[in-house]
């Protein structure tokens, strides 16, 4: 890739509509939770009023209002919804809810196209006696809300409405319990299923037409580090020449960014020192000394007076307190590959006496 594309591409990348970021939430970080049974098994909670949650038949309530006539319906169940309810075929119901004056099939379609038996589920309900003088009501809870004849469709958009709503009266009306923040965090998850992609049409466009040159300028990144890394090794091999150090190196990325670690194979501890590329927006490169292992108060004593340095930023504390940092911010605008490296060697120099003459007393 010649530089003018190089700089073409980058230039049209800052230009591209940016990634919407959403919250996350305690479904959403797990590998289950867009199926359709996890979220039928929390729904069912919900919509029990005598499940322990506090709410009563608020969420009942919700679902029920999405109905045509729902508000004249009962707002009450005389058994927990059944979950996953077989018919005399052998065919499942995803859930079925019954009140005294009526019966209700929910059928849940996150993503999946609407072809079950819905016949049969009719059936199951006509022929069974324990039904026999209630109404009946079909019913599909989808994206959009569509359903098959004689069935009543609602959009999960309607159900998140009505469930919005619930929740704000709960939050009102009673104090903050663990339920209440757990349905809250049940209708980000649906309201997060129901989204289109975070990434922009035009980003994705962009990304899919242009695939083989930004695999070739993540390469030119990767070959640039990886020269960085061994052109910081070979300058610390001749910087510790006459001390015949052996050192050794390895790339862990933060965030993204590249950290070029350094160490002397002779020490006994995890010690190193980095160099942190951190591009960061509103950050900066920096080289950082890491002395671990002190397992001692002591210890950390000697390390703050050792390799405390008024250049340093102030050290931070990792690893419950065994492991100190400290560091030197870099300019990044005009860098000067061997200025990083000398900050480099004269950290380590350092933290070599620190290794040699304190770990050991």
């Amino acid at each position: 890739m010649q530089e003018e594309e190089l700089q073409a591409l980058l230039d049209k990348l800052t230009t591209l509509p940016a990634i919407e970021k959403r919250e996350p939430n305690m479904f959403s970080i797990g590998a289950r939770g867009h199926y359709e049974n996890p979220v039928s098994d929390v729904l069912a909670f919900f919509l029990w009023p005598e499940a322990g949650h506090g709410l009563g038949n608020r969420v009942l309530e919700a679902l029920l209002s999405c109905l045509p006539q729902g508000q004249a319906l009962d707002a009450s169940l005389v058994c927990a919804p059944e979950r996953e309810a077989s018919t005399e075929k052998g065919n499942r119901i995803d859930m079925l809810l019954e009140s005294d004056e009526w019966v209700l099939v929910l059928e849940n379609k996150i993503r999946h196209q609407q072809n079950n038996p819905f016949e049969d589920y009719q059936d199951h309900l006509k022929t069974e006696a324990a039904y026999r003088h209630k109404d009946f009501h079909y019913v599909v809870l989808s994206p959009e809300g569509k359903a098959p004849a004689g069935w009543h469709g609602i959009a999960y958009k309607a159900l998140l409405t009505a469930l919005s709503e619930c929740l704000g009266k709960a939050f009102i009306t009673g104090p903050v319990n663990k339920w209440l923040v757990l349905l809250r965090e049940f209708i980000l998850h649906l309201e997060s299923l129901m989204m289109k992609s975070a990434i922009p049409e035009t980003t994705e466009r962009f990304v899919l037409e242009n695939l083989d040159q930004i695999q070739e300028m993540l390469n030119l990144k990767n070959n640039v580090i990886k020269s960085v890394q061994e052109e910081g090794l070979r300058y610390l091999e001749n910087h510790f020449a006459d001390q015949g150090y052996e050192i050794s190196t390895r790339l862990n990325h933060w965030y993204g960014y590249p950290a070029l670690r350094y160490a002397f194979s002779h020490w006994v501890s995890a010690s190193d020192v980095v160099l942190y590329l951190n591009a960061t927006p509103g950050e900066t490169f920096d080289v950082r000394t890491y002395a671990c292992n002190l397992t001692s108060e002591a210890l950390r004593e000697e390390a703050k007076a050792c390799l405390n340095h008024e250049t340093y930023e102030a050290p931070w504390n990792e690893g419950q307190g065994k492991i100190i940092g400290f560091q030197v911010l870099i300019d990044q605008k005009n860098v000067d590959k061997h200025a990083l490296f000398a900050e480099i060697a004269r950290q380590m120099a350092v933290l070599d006496d620190f290794e040699l003459t304190k770990r050991g007393e």
